[in-house]
């Protein structure tokens, strides 16, 4: 497996890449005697929409879509980052680092991770073959999964802190722009903030995310995969240091209203 992810990575001829999905469940994907994948398929991060309410609302990705890899040969750029499975060089986790200032934040995390990844011109993919799988615990027949401990189980020990940490996590990445930034904590906020590489405006305008009526274009699917790599990959700076979002002016809206825009890039075929 680590010779396959490594090997897969390299192929993005891209410094800047970080391979990352949900990842796929054991169930029909490993032979579990000789932990060898016997599928073809691949998870691919697009699916993504608010939840909660309040100071709490926060932008979560939900259950991905799994198929064959429409790209061959490399891995495939996807907009969102995800916590299950992360592979990049080292610098992305010096740049990017966890914030250790959000306690009680469990979803959430994977917002904030990504769009500062974005700032500091990281690009997400999905790699062609999973080479990495989980166990869920609704696959568990034994019912042990079920009876891990879980770290909300001791939530009414913190009360108020999960809205505290959310304020802060939403407003060093500019999603709650309606809350006063004197209500959330500034703490080393440099040291878990935005890069200079891109703006977090390029990101919203770029996947159709407005973070002040708090909703996302629907279908975003329908683009990522085959449609926004080909584009995308026209803008790969030659030093491989990624994706040139400066050269992007592609703004994403649901093709159920607004119809397949992408087609109407010069470099779409």
């Amino acid at each position: 497996w680590d010779e396959s992810i490594v090997s897969q990575w390299k192929s993005a001829n891209n410094e800047m890449a970080v391979l990352t999905a949900y990842l796929s469940g054991i169930e029909g994907h490993i032979n579990v005697e000789t932990g060898e994948s016997i599928t073809n398929t691949r998870p691919i991060m697009c699916m993504s929409d608010y939840e909660g309410s309040g100071a709490k609302k926060h932008l979560r990705h939900g259950q991905q879509p799994e198929g064959p890899a429409g790209i061959k040969g490399e891995p495939t750029l996807e907009p969102y980052w995800a916590a299950g499975f992360s592979f990049a060089r080292g610098h992305f986790l010096l740049n990017v680092p966890y914030d250790q200032h959000l306690p009680m934040i469990f979803m959430g995390e994977e917002i904030s991770i990504g769009l500062r990844g974005f700032t500091y011109g990281y690009d997400y993919y999905t790699a062609e073959r999973s080479s990495c799988f989980h166990y869920y615990a609704t696959q568990d027949k034994t019912g042990k999964r079920n009876a891990v401990k879980k770290f909300w189980e001791n939530s009414y020990l913190y009360s108020g802190a999960e809205k505290k940490a959310m304020m802060r996590l939403n407003g060093i990445i500019g999603m709650n722009p309606e809350i006063e930034p004197s209500n959330w904590d500034h703490v080393d906020e440099k040291l878990y903030g935005l890069g200079q590489v891109r703006t977090k405006e390029k990101f919203f305008d770029t996947f159709g995310i407005d973070p002040v009526k708090k909703v996302v274009a629907q279908n975003l699917c329908r683009f990522v995969g085959k449609n926004m790599h080909r584009i995308w990959k026209t803008h790969l700076r030659k030093d491989g240091m990624g994706i040139d979002y400066g050269e992007i002016d592609y703004k994403f809206q649901d093709p159920e209203k607004f119809g397949r825009t992408w087609e109407k890039d010069p470099n779409y075929n």
